[in-house]
């Protein structure tokens, strides 16, 4: 039986880098559909079909390492909980422990300035192309968290977000590394 670590929500809430820090102190591997996305993407060029596609890879990939029993992290990205849902739902996760993870950031300001951050030097999986353009995109999904996730809020300090995965994925020990 393996465990495995899942992070949803919005794009710049901290998932790589909370789904990085856990991999780090638990020496295992985290997958990501923005990693397939970035090796098809000249294969791929229309963004809908791509996504698809490399949905359609990382269920394969998380099936066959559940299957397995391995520990692995999840970084999901999907904030909108019906396109979770469905991808959730494609996925048997037999007898492993499951860790489910929703990041969001409650300081909309904080969010903002994530973005306007991101759009100076956009990584090749990065979509959007200004402020309205992420506002627009949020405006028509359904946000939030899903029945049992944990909520981690990036508007606080990195260091506390650590601290509160920590405490969830190894209660009652001391912070694991922080």
């Amino acid at each position: 039986m393996g465990t495995v670590y899942l992070f949803r929500g919005k794009a710049a809430t901290g998932k790589t880098t909370l789904t990085n820090w856990l991999a780090q102190k638990l020496e295992i591997p985290v997958f990501r559909k923005d990693d397939i996305g970035i090796s098809v993407q000249g294969y791929l060029p229309d963004r809908a079909a791509r996504d698809a596609v490399c949905y359609d890879i990382l269920c394969r990939i998380l099936q066959t390492n559940l299957n397995l029993g391995a520990d692995f992290i999840v970084d999901l990205a999907l904030g909108d909980r019906g396109n979770a849902a469905f991808f959730l739902s494609r996925l048997d996760f037999k007898q492993n422990k499951v860790f489910r993870f929703f990041l969001d950031c409650s300081d909309e300001k904080v969010w903002r300035q994530r973005h306007l951050e991101r759009l100076k030097n956009p990584l090749p999986h990065e979509s959007f192309h200004s402020l309205e353009h992420v506002l627009a995109h949020y405006q028509q999904a359904d946000i939030g968290p899903m029945e049992g996730e944990y909520v981690i809020d990036s508007a606080n300090p990195f260091d506390a977000c650590f601290a509160e995965l920590s405490r969830i994925i190894f209660p009652g020990q001391a912070e694991y590394g922080i």
